[in-house]
């Protein structure tokens, strides 16, 4: 098959307009890195501006106290709801009075007395 004339335009056209996207897409990627690189500028210098941090090895410090004091919240989370369910699954029900009793109220109240914030 012989390319006609016609042809032969709309594959110049087609080839035209490949590169044309080609190059759209090169300068979409330049942007995005280009405004990628700006806010990772804000945010450097937020952060400058929160924690007086003058150094990397400060920003690491800080991101690892910080991680360390979320680690130890979630753990003590975590061992007052074991605490709290303990004492849940030691409850008995009371047909005749129709309500739950605690098996050991003392040891319930001593527990709860730790976690008082007024003394």
């Amino acid at each position: 098959m012989q390319d006609t004339p016609e042809t032969a335009e709309f594959a110049k056209r087609a080839e035209e307009a490949s590169q044309r996207a080609k190059q759209l897409r090169a300068e979409l990627r330049k942007k995005r890195k280009a405004d990628k690189l700006k806010l990772e500028q804000q945010l450097g210098a937020e952060i400058l501006k929160i924690t007086d941090i003058e150094t990397v090895g400060q920003l690491k410090s800080y991101f690892e106290d910080t991680f360390n004091q979320e680690a130890q919240q979630d753990l003590e989370a975590q061992q007052l709801s074991n605490e709290v369910e303990r004492f849940a699954n030691q409850l008995t029900w009371n047909d005749q009075r129709q309500y739950w009793q605690v098996a050991d109220l003392r040891a319930l109240t001593d527990w709860l007395a730790t976690h008082r914030t007024q003394h």
